[in-house]
């Protein structure tokens, strides 16, 4: 994937190759027609099918069967938001239940994911612009029937042009926050340690998943690129339980923030 830009540059054009799994969806409701079944209905140029096994919504969220109460209970609607790395790459994903009559019907639910797949090296420069693109674009809505399966089998990337931010301005805002401590300390604390832990963030912490997101993308946005332990970082939204590594976790229906090894 070229997705970098050369050192020095005022901008750089973030890209994602995109994977869908769940059902189609048919007409404005995109409603679920019964004889639907579940498929990759949405998959990127350049993103084999050996990439497959790696994107599995169940080994993304580190779970043998998703059910609904794998779900915070504020975060059923909208799904959880779960990004980790593999290998090289970064991955992004929303993943949720939803009925098959449509985002406002009673019908029976079914699953659906949406999931993102970047360069690392660039998300590690550009971790607040990934993450402000993740909590504004990546919805788990189903593709519809009516589109050629030709053409959502060979779909091109998603492409941003984002500006590099003030390193210094950055740091000042860093500076100035309630929320960076605690998150300065899992990361530093997980370098020094090399131990697995989570820093759990609740509504009463952060308004939103959005304002969760823009905090840890600033936070991550001041680690040098020679952190040790950048692909052990997961930022999980929405999912009832932490994930392996340095995970910094927002569980909307919670409290004040809260440390656990």
């Amino acid at each position: 994937m070229a997705m970098s830009a050369p050192a020095g540059e005022e901008s750089c054009i973030i890209s994602f190759h995109r994977l869908h799994y769940g059902k189609l969806g048919e007409g404005e409701e995109r409603r679920i027609p019964a004889s639907a079944c579940y498929a990759v209905t949405r998959r990127s140029q350049g993103l084999g099918q050996e990439w497959d096994p790696y994107l599995s919504p169940l080994r993304l969220m580190g779970l043998r069967r998703f059910e609904p109460d794998a779900l915070d209970i504020d975060a059923r609607t909208t799904g959880c938001l779960v990004v980790r790395s593999v290998g090289d790459s970064i991955v992004l994903m929303r993943a949720r239940f939803r009925p098959e009559d449509g985002e406002r019907g009673f019908g029976r639910l079914h699953q659906q994911a949406a999931i993102w797949v970047g360069a690392m090296d660039v998300f590690q420069r550009h971790p607040a612009a990934s993450l402000s693109i993740a909590a504004q674009e990546l919805r788990a809505l189903p593709d519809l029937a009516l589109e050629p399966e030709a053409a959502r089998l060979n779909d091109p990337p998603l492409s941003w042009r984002v500006s590099r931010l003030d390193p210094h301005g950055v740091r000042r805002a860093v500076e100035r926050s309630d929320w960076a401590i605690p998150m300065l300390e899992l990361l530093l604390d997980g370098a020094a340690t090399g131990e697995d832990a989570v820093r759990d963030f609740g509504a009463h912490d952060f308004a939103s998943e959005a304002e969760f997101l823009a905090a840890v993308g600033l936070t991550l946005q001041t680690l040098p690129r020679a952190y040790p332990r950048w692909r052990d970082i997961s930022v999980v939204s929405g999912l009832a339980h932490p994930l392996p590594g340095l995970c910094l976790r927002y569980v909307p229906s919670w409290g004040r923030a809260q440390a656990a090894a």
